[in-house]
């Protein structure tokens, strides 16, 4: 019969605490290298991942590698699985569940909350900090990259350059042909098209390119804002706009100059008008499509509630416009000439017509 988790988890502790004291004595002994993702994948894989597997886990919770490992219960609004590193983790509290108690042997028990004790570390340390790759804690590999203001990944004449070692690296070491054994493509976890220098790498989730980030790897405010309202297609602007409509002038392709300073930077794009400006404390915009009868709307850019039909910009027809059905003369308009398509060219700034 299994031992309780909580049983494990007190020898666990002792086992750390016998290994602190030991660092006091005068014959000192190396302390044993914590468990890392790689001793309780495999018994995850035998275990667990039966069910909790994509494309449709059980309880919506993936054990197929370490950051689905690592995720939140129920994404990403839940707890996360491994947190905090004590019995009540999700991932130790399932198998105190009538149907979970006989799914793990003892020595795999005590695997499982041994390396949840000691912070579900993802790596052995080499090269890198243990837990280079866990973006919750000080040592991810993000925040290093942040530090050194990102020079890493751009400036292959750099002795900590990605490039020396990884491939896939936004700038390659040229005469680096062959990589170290072990050393991870950046491409294999940063498989986006753009690689490392995906949008979503660092401002969004996955595929989407805009702000808020993962909220299960980066907790806290999700500061997105009005993006998705901006970004994605409506019926008040049927293409969505691209970041380069409200940052512009940058090459997002690489991170120099105004694109990875560590600073917000709003520039508008010419078409949004000469006086087009955004106040960062009020967080209202003033542009082409922000006016209502001269005046800026009194809504924020983070908060709700900001609707708008044909006559929150121009009168519907605007004063002196013929009264025919909008299709008549503009594109992008549907057959009953009453709204806008996704291939309107609306809100950009310009007159179109046929």
């Amino acid at each position: 019969m299994a031992r309780p988790v909580y049983q494990f988890l007190t020898a666990a502790l002792l086992v750390s605490a016998s290994l602190a004291a030991a660092g006091c004595t005068e014959e000192r002994q190396l302390e044993e290298p914590p468990l890392v993702f790689a001793d309780v994948d495999p018994l995850l894989q035998e275990n667990c991942v039966g069910c909790h597997a994509e494309p449709f886990p059980a309880a919506a919770y993936s054990v197929e590698d370490y950051f689905l490992t690592i995720r939140c219960i129920p994404d990403p609004d839940g707890p996360p699985a491994t947190l905090p590193p004590d019995p009540t983790a999700l991932i130790l509290e399932a198998l105190e569940r009538p149907d979970h108690a006989d799914f793990l042997d003892a020595q795999d028990t005590e695997t499982l909350v041994t390396w949840v004790v000691q912070g579900a570390v993802p790596n052995p340390r080499s090269t890198h900090p243990a837990q280079w790759n866990d973006p919750r804690t000080d040592d991810w590999h993000g925040n290093y990259l942040r530090d050194t203001e990102w020079q890493p990944i751009v400036d292959p004449e750099r002795g900590d350059a990605c490039g020396l070692c990884h491939a896939g690296s936004p700038a390659p070491v040229d005469e680096v042909t062959v990589y170290p054994p072990g050393a991870t493509d950046c491409t294999d976890c940063h498989s986006l098209p753009g690689g490392v220098m995906a949008c979503g790498t660092c401002h969004g989730d996955g595929l989407r390119a805009y702000p808020p980030r993962d909220q299960c790897y980066f907790r806290g405010p999700p500061a997105g804002y009005a993006h998705e309202s901006h970004s994605e297609p409506s019926a008040n602007n049927p293409s969505g706009l691209d970041c380069q409509a409200c940052h512009f002038g940058e090459d997002f392709s690489m991170l120099e100059g105004r694109h990875g300073n560590g600073e917000v930077d709003v520039v508008f794009q010419p078409a949004w008008g000469p006086d087009a400006s955004y106040d960062f404390d009020t967080k209202g915009c003033t542009t082409t499509c922000h006016v209502r009868g001269g005046t800026t709307p009194e809504v924020a850019w983070d908060q709700e509630g900001l609707e708008l039909d044909c006559n929150a910009c121009h009168q519907n027809p605007p004063a002196g416009h013929a009264t025919i059905a909008c299709n008549n003369c503009h594109r992008g308009i549907n057959a009953a000439g009453t709204q806008l398509t996704i291939e309107a060219p609306h809100i950009n700034g310009r007159v179109d017509v046929f």
